[in-house]
């Protein structure tokens, strides 16, 4: 076999198969497939989604619409109130915006310790509202540990969302 002839996959095929991962994050745990498919050990391939194209800025409005969506089918699924996950999603984003302008740098270090805050943020923001929305008996526990192990695995999902040259930069209007 000739090595000339394989390339590495395309942005757009490296996006799409994201957004697959993403959408499969959310569909997947609610399907009787067993404990691995379970949130955790399962990532929550949304809040990739989210920080990674925050930090593209790619696609305006495009981007939050299609985080709801996934928001609303997570609600969904999960049984809860239809609101929960969408807030998570699109606050995700908005941090990831701030996050990544903050954090500047397009090298692995930095752009894994945005995903980092903005992950942690997350679960606080998780802390405050599902008790609002769910009673105040629940633990967010499970999605703290899903929100973990996504941190965790950030490096190797990164390509999927993001190619760390386009990162948004920490000058204001900086972004190229």
């Amino acid at each position: 076999m000739n090595l000339m002839l394989l390339r590495a996959p395309s942005r757009g095929t490296l996006r799409a198969i994201g957004f697959g991962v993403a959408v499969a994050s959310v569909l997947l745990p609610a399907l009787p497939m067993g404990w691995l498919f379970q949130q955790p050990p399962m990532p929550l391939a949304a809040l990739w989604a989210a920080y990674g194209w925050a930090a593209e800025d790619e696609g305006g409005v495009r981007a939050p619409i299609a985080l709801a969506a996934m928001g609303l089918v997570h609600d969904q699924l999960s049984g809860g109130p239809l609101g929960l996950f969408v807030l998570l999603y699109c606050s995700a984003y908005l941090i990831g915006r701030v996050v990544a302008v903050v954090m500047g740098a397009p090298n692995l270090i930095s752009l894994w310790g945005g995903f980092i805050v903005t992950a942690l943020l997350s679960v606080l923001i998780a802390a405050l509202a599902a008790p609002w929305a769910l009673g105040p008996n629940l633990s967010v526990r499970p999605y703290a540990e899903a929100a973990i192990i996504t941190a965790l695995l950030f490096p190797l999902a990164r390509p999927f969302y993001m190619s760390g040259v386009d990162a948004l930069r920490g000058q204001s209007g900086g972004r190229r």
